[in-house]
This record gives structure tokens, sequence and C-alpha cells, in this order.
């Protein structure tokens, strides 16, 4: 599983001069009507860990996913995160890519809300959304946001992995839900680095602004929108009650977020967790059959 150092896997386009990174599968589009589906990344993943997706979705649709600045094979920059500017990136590398027609935002966690910021920039490029487990943005009105410190454990452990360190403990879960795709697991060692720690406090610290764009963001129209929730909830320690009253106002935060479309379904996805409603083959299955729906609703099917 060692990819440490491996080059990327997919595109690389200059974007605001800075090199950001892209992988596209999938059949070209039959016409010019015809939408990309784009994976928006939860906070602090990157492409790989959305491959058994894209994978599926690629049997009949054209897909992406990329990396924001920091993350995978992005380069990072010193700005702090934007949602608006974070949608103006992707719009300028799908742009560059040569991504012109219409395109399906596919959003998980946080991707949910960058991808409301992003409709709501170009709403004439969106032709319908996906929300995965998707943030909602009352959640992050108390978030004070991820110290560095409390990180600097983690930020150690994997630069001694990219040092030739032997993989961590944390790997064996991923070495086991990814084990028929190897080169995922690579690519996923090659994204193990201090470096993505960094990225990630600085989105945990950008966060309630992101929240508050998102949520002054228009509604959805009557664009599809699919919206999908775990249903298992993480086991949080003692001491963590803004935490616990997240989880139980998710089923409300998931409501609202079906709310902002006036063609929208919900489904609560029995023994799905936060992340493996997006890895684990059952529950990708169920994403693929919402797609379906969405591009039957588009008029388009193969």
């Amino acid at each position: 599983m060692d990819g440490r150092g491996m080059p990327a896997p997919g595109e690389l386009y200059t974007i605001d001069g800075r090199q950001m990174h892209l992988q596209r599968s999938g059949p070209v589009p039959a016409s010019a009507l015809q939408p990309t589906l784009v994976i928006e990344a939860g906070g602090g993943c990157a492409s790989p860990i959305y491959a058994r997706l894209q994978q599926v979705l690629s049997a009949k649709y054209p897909v992406i996913s990329y990396d924001r600045a920091g993350m995978g094979w992005s380069e990072a920059d010193d700005a702090p995160f934007d949602g608006k500017r974070s949608a103006q990136q992707l719009h300028a590398l799908l742009a560059a890519a040569e991504v012109t027609g219409p395109i399906v935002l596919i959003g998980h966690s946080l991707g949910g809300l960058l991808n409301r910021i992003y409709t709501g920039l170009y709403p004439e490029q969106v032709a319908g959304v996906v929300m995965l487990d998707a943030s909602h943005p009352e959640q992050f009105e108390l978030f004070k946001g991820l110290p560095a410190e409390q990180l600097a454990p983690e930020r150690k452990k994997r630069a001694e992995f990219q040092a030739g360190g032997v993989p961590p403990p944390d790997f064996a879960p991923i070495q086991a839900i990814f084990a028929d795709m190897p080169h995922v697991l690579r690519q996923m060692a090659a994204n193990y680095t201090p470096e993505t720690i960094d990225t990630m406090v600085k989105e945990h610290e950008g966060l309630q602004h992101v929240a508050r764009q998102a949520g002054a963001s228009p509604d959805l129209g009557a664009r599809p929108l699919a919206v999908l929730s775990a249903t298992v909830m993480q086991k949080l320690p003692p001491g963590a009650e803004e935490a616990a009253e997240v989880q139980r106002r998710w089923p409300e935060y998931q409501e609202a977020h079906a709310g902002l479309s006036t063609r929208s379904r919900l489904h609560r996805i029995e023994g799905a967790e936060h992340m493996t409603l997006v890895v684990l083959p059952p529950f990708v299955s169920r994403v693929a059959e919402e797609i379906d729906w969405i591009m039957a609703q588009l008029g388009c099917t193969r």
C-alpha cells in the first residue's frame, strides 16, 4: 500500500497561480446537455476517500472528484478558508478541465455547505444537488474551531510515516474497506501527511464563516435534490454537550436540507455512519440509486 511520494493520479491545472488536482472517470458526456457529476469532499478529506463512490457512479455517468487547496495533490494557499473563494476555484478548475456543460453537485458533510454556496454563485451551471449526511449552517453557531495543538500528535505521527515509518494503526480499517482497491490505498498513503493536518486546522477555523455563507445562499428552487442521512451516531466522550446537541438535531437538519428544493426527497440510510455512507459498498449503491433518480428527473437515462 506504500504510495508515499507518488505523483498525482489525475490531472493538474494551474488555478490562482497554484496547482489543483482532479480525477475524471466515466463516459464522455453524450451531449452538451448531459450533466457531469462533481464530488465535493467533506472537511479534511481528499479525493481518494470517494474512489469507490466515483467508481460506481462512473459506470453510467461522467464523474469528477477534486482536491481543495492543501488537500490531496492540490497545493495549499495562504488565504483563510472561504466558501466563496473555494467555489470560485472549483469553477475555474472545471473550466480549465473543459467541463462546459451542466453539473450535479454531490456534497458530503462540509461539502453540502460548499455546494449551497457554489449553486448560489453559479446557478445557471448547477442542474441538481445531492447531500450526503451534509452539515447544516446552524450546527457551527457555537463551534470554536479545532486548536492546532490538539492535532500536534497526529501531525507528528504523519511526519514519521512519511519519513519511512510503519503504517499507523489508523490504516487497518482503511485497508479492510479498500482491500479490493490497492491503488486507492496507495493514494491514501500518499495523502497521510502532516501538511494535510495544517489544512484541516485551517478549514476548522473557517467553519463558522463558511456556515454563514451557506446559510445566506439562496434556496435550490426546483432543482432535483436528494438528501441521504446516516442513522448511526458517533459515540461521544463525557462533556461533549455541544456535539450531543448536534446529534440530537441531526434529523431536523436533514429535513431542513430537503426543504431547500421543491423537488426533493430524503432518505435515512439505516446502519450508515457519517463516513461509511460514502465508502461501504451497500451504502454507495444507495447513493448511486439516488443519482439515477436525479438524472431521471433531468431527463438523462442510460
